[in-house]
């Protein structure tokens, strides 16, 4: 082989080189572009979010952790019915925008899809157009909702979820990854965002109804109210009274007004349109506990199923929850119609095929 042969070889081979490094940055880089979302837009219901987040409609499909499951990550086509797995690990804090279904993990364990492959806990971008799984950051949390273009979310020094004297900070990261910042100190529940705002209230410390920006962290005080658990929409905050007995209250951000919806003691609940659920709290009296429903101007009051209940999960057409102490059977009820108990067969029959 002549000297010019390879020199030829030798430059081809560069030339190779060169454009499979290239290809793999454009490849790279594409993966790493995700499409903007308005400012505005909140991934999940707050009430569906306070729930665990284990809910999500998104563009006539519900994402949502598949307890039949493990908890895995399921797609449900709302019109049809058909359920289809689309991750191996678990899933809850569930928000969807824009093409872009985003979760937490707790547990190790492969996150597959399409050519990804990705290990252990931390909050997840899964692409529902081309079936890719990516890590955004690795971190413990007890939740976490999508607020425009960046996750917001509770931060746990690694270790110390359980431990009483955590340092908890409020951190975001943009969708797309990168390195996260923090906004706050404090544990808020978190899935509040509303205009352009995050509202919270930190029942740590005064649990008053506050605001937050969620890239610049700046606060705010809108209410010298104890709220827990509070949820906007439009002028009315929905929320338990701390100051008294968690009663169901709402509040009116135009004029300061306060109406109570459910004079009883509630645990938890959710709201959609113009209808909320609730579960009732009855001291000394376990048998007197039972999942309720009302309209937001306290009437049409009725029980949906006696009983302890939490992961009250709310879409368009049903309401979604389960017992206290067991992960299944998952129940449902129409979410506006009569009262009508069932289970939520699809999704057990997905895990045996059936879907």
């Amino acid at each position: 082989m002549n000297k010019k042969l390879r020199t030829v070889i030798a430059i081809a081979i560069i030339v190779i080189l060169i454009v499979i490094i290239a290809t793999i940055r454009i490849i790279g880089g594409k993966q790493k572009q995700v499409p903007p979302n308005d400012p505005m837009t909140a991934g999940n219901t707050a009430g569906n979010l306070y729930n665990g987040g284990l809910f999500c409609e998104s563009n006539g499909m519900i994402y949502f952790s598949n307890s039949y499951d493990s908890g895995k990550l399921y797609s449900m086509d709302a019109a049809s019915g058909k359920c289809k797995k689309l991750s191996e690990g678990n899933a809850s804090f569930i928000n969807a925008a824009n093409g872009y279904v985003y979760y937490y993990t707790d547990a190790s364990a492969d996150q597959t899809g399409l050519g990804y492959v990705r290990r252990g806990r931390g909050m997840y971008r899964y692409d529902t157009h081309h079936s890719n799984n990516n890590l955004i950051i690795d971190v413990t949390s007890d939740g976490m909702m999508l607020a425009g273009n960046n996750l917001i979310y509770t931060c746990f020094a690694e270790g110390e979820k359980d431990d009483g004297n955590a340092k908890i900070t409020v951190n975001s990261v943009a969708i797309a990854g990168g390195d996260p910042v923090t906004l706050m100190n404090g544990h808020p529940k978190i899935g509040c965002y509303f205009g352009g705002q995050m509202y919270y209230s930190d029942n740590l410390s005064t649990g008053t109804l506050n605001t937050m920006d969620p890239v610049f962290g700046s606060t705010n005080e809108v209410s010298t109210e104890r709220m827990y658990l509070p949820i906007v929409d439009g002028q009315i905050v929905y929320y338990l009274d701390s100051n008294d007995d968690y009663h169901l209250k709402s509040y009116n951000l135009g004029d300061g007004s306060i109406f109570t919806i459910a004079d009883e003691r509630c645990d938890s609940f959710n709201q959609y349109m113009d209808w909320i659920y609730y579960q009732t709290v009855v001291a000394d009296d376990p048998d007197g506990y039972a999942l309720k429903r009302v309209h937001t101007d306290g009437s049409g009051m009725e029980t949906v199923r006696m009983g302890v209940h939490r992961n009250i999960s709310i879409t368009s057409d049903y309401v979604y929850f389960r017992d206290f102490g067991s992960d299944v059977p998952i129940y449902r009820t129409s979410t506006n119609g009569s009262v009508n108990v069932t289970t939520f067969d699809q999704a057990a029959s997905a895990v045996l095929g059936g879907q």
